[in-house]
């Protein structure tokens, strides 16, 4: 029995129901209806593994539908970047980054928090495995941005992902977290920078050397940049450490 709709994306329904006495959030998509399932009995193998106390959300097939429970709400924007929420999500990618996942579609909309106050990563229909394995080669954030935009601004192809990109989404969705509001827009334009319509490049331009990457006779220019910004750095900390010193 259907008691509510929850929400919608790009691809998929969700709609709280009641089956055989159990509350589940069931979604309605036109992606491969196992795919996450199949995802999450890789990542309770790890589970069991670990002595931590992880939590994923639990996932079943029951005539043919896909639920997930616990049955959750939406994580507010001023909560997404308390440490124990944090804590949370990390753990779980760490499981599904054991698993071999990148999950590739980590924001505010794809967190949950259940009746017992812990926050969950969902939707896991978007992720692929980590490496060099696309047409493309690129960067994702998708804290603010849907998977499928970056892929039509790679034509459809494949662009690989790496646990890197997760890790840079979180970064990210905490600062849109924290940003007022005519801050929000400046930030997504520096971010899209760094987004696969911005940086992709062809596979095969990199296989052959065709790619603007760094060779020997400005390597050394390289080396100079890094140092230079090194040093700044530790001036920078240097002041902070003595300021909160005086503190």
């Amino acid at each position: 029995m259907i008691t509510l709709f929850i929400g919608s994306g790009a691809n998929a329904m969700v709609y709280r129901i009641v089956y055989n006495n159990i509350e589940y959030a069931i979604k309605i998509s036109n992606k491969m209806p196992t795919k996450e399932y199949d995802i999450f009995q890789k990542m309770k193998v790890y589970m069991n593994m670990s002595d931590l106390n992880y939590k994923i959300i639990e996932i079943d097939i029951k005539e043919g539908f896909v639920l997930s429970k616990p049955v959750g709400t939406m994580i507010k924007n001023d909560d997404i970047c308390k440490t124990k929420y944090i804590i949370q999500i990390l753990k779980q990618l760490a499981i599904g980054q054991k698993a071999g996942y990148v999950h590739r579609d980590i924001r505010i909309n794809n967190i949950i928090l259940d009746r017992n106050d812990y926050a969950y990563l969902i939707d896991w229909d978007s992720s692929t495995f980590n490496g060099f394995k696309g047409e493309y080669e690129g960067a994702f954030i998708t804290a603010s941005t849907p998977v499928l935009k970056q892929y039509s601004s790679s034509n459809g192809k494949e662009v690989s992902a790496y646990y890197a990109d997760d890790w840079v989404s979180i970064i990210y969705m905490i600062l849109l977290s924290r940003c007022s509001k005519d801050k929000v827009k400046t930030l997504k334009i520096r971010a899209s920078h760094s987004m696969a319509y911005e940086l992709i490049y062809d596979r095969q331009d990199i296989l052959e050397d065709k790619a603007i990457l760094p060779n020997e006779s400005n390597l050394s220019d390289y080396k100079n940049e890094i140092g230079c910004l090194t040093n700044y750095k530790e001036i920078i900390f240097g002041k902070v450490s003595i300021v909160n010193d005086k503190v």
